[in-house]
């Protein structure tokens, strides 16, 4: 009986970490206001505190389910995330204006083709349309990551993109986020610090 009870316990254990996992990425935005409240509280309203704030709401995301919702591949088909279980998936949420987000592409075209043959996957998320993301890409040569598509309130809703862009992600191949962050280098000649920090995260991980 007493076995019963133990796997019983551990079975509603597993459902409900599941289910906080997987509401990590649901209430990023009210989580950051209710944070800036209480800073505002106490007359702190600097932009350093504002920051510190953003980078406590990625931190707090390690370790959580990623969001498994269909997104809009540039070919009209249905993207669904959980088809990357089983991979090291890096996640860069973008925009075809956003300056960081175009200097990251080189290095992430070289991450991809160094990882080809291997159990990584790169997938590229963004609120531009799929003729935004294929003239883009016309225009400055291929970005090799899985071209995805959502509307842009759906970003925040779902994937917790709240303070700018690019927001990059690695996943482990559970789908569990190892590392959320923003990166703010819009100088494409200076990309070897992100290329080597995910570089490292897939290598650790894979």
């Amino acid at each position: 009986m007493k076995s019963k009870i133990s796997l019983l316990f551990l079975f509603l254990l597993t459902i409900f970490k599941t289910q906080a996992q997987s509401q990590c990425f649901a209430d990023c935005r009210e989580r950051a206001a209710s944070e800036w409240e209480k800073l505002k509280s106490k007359g702190i309203t600097s932009t350093d505190s504002a920051l510190e704030i953003n980078h406590k709401i990625l931190s707090d995301l390690k370790g959580c389910a990623f969001p498994s919702i269909q997104l809009n591949r540039l070919d009209d088909k249905k993207f669904a995330i959980k088809e990357l279980k089983g991979n090291i998936v890096f996640v860069h949420f973008w925009f075809t204006s956003c300056a960081t987000c175009i200097a990251e592409i080189p290095s992430i075209n070289q991450l991809h083709k160094l990882y080809e043959n291997k159990k990584v996957k790169f997938l590229a998320v963004s609120f531009n349309d799929k003729n935004n993301i294929k003239a883009f890409s016309k225009k400055h040569g291929p970005f090799e990551s899985i071209q995805t598509s959502i509307e842009q309130k759906l970003l925040e809703e779902k994937f917790c993109v709240i303070d700018g862009y690019p927001l990059n992600l690695v996943l482990d191949k559970n789908g569990n986020v190892i590392d959320a962050w923003y990166e703010e280098n819009p100088d494409s000649s200076k990309q070897d610090a992100f290329y080597t920090k995910v570089k490292k995260l897939i290598d650790d991980n894979l």
